[in-house]
């Protein structure tokens, strides 16, 4: 059995890949869901988005995957898109 101080030793890479590993292998997607939306604050902390490697093309084909995947999914985000494109006219 892993303990916290075995945890406390491991690099920050390895604990990525061996958490994403156990949700993975769990199927808890809520907690990678919760992950995914705490990026944005991390990257505040360490400079901007751009800087992550999570350029436009990676965010893009991110957004497609969860669109289609869930087909209520853009009818729900409909209202931000219309938003978007009304300030973009």
């Amino acid at each position: 059995m892993i303990t916290l101080k075995d945890l406390e030793t491991m690099t920050a890479r390895d604990l990525h890949d061996r958490a994403i590993g156990t949700a993975k292998a769990e199927g808890d997607l809520d907690w990678l869901w919760h992950l995914l939306r705490s990026i944005p604050g991390a990257e505040d902390e360490v400079g901007d988005l751009e800087d992550s490697g999570m350029g436009m093309l990676g965010t893009v084909s991110a957004i497609n995957g969860y669109t289609r995947a869930d087909r209520d999914l853009p009818g729900t985000l409909r209202s931000q898109y219309v938003d978007y494109l009304l300030e973009h006219l």
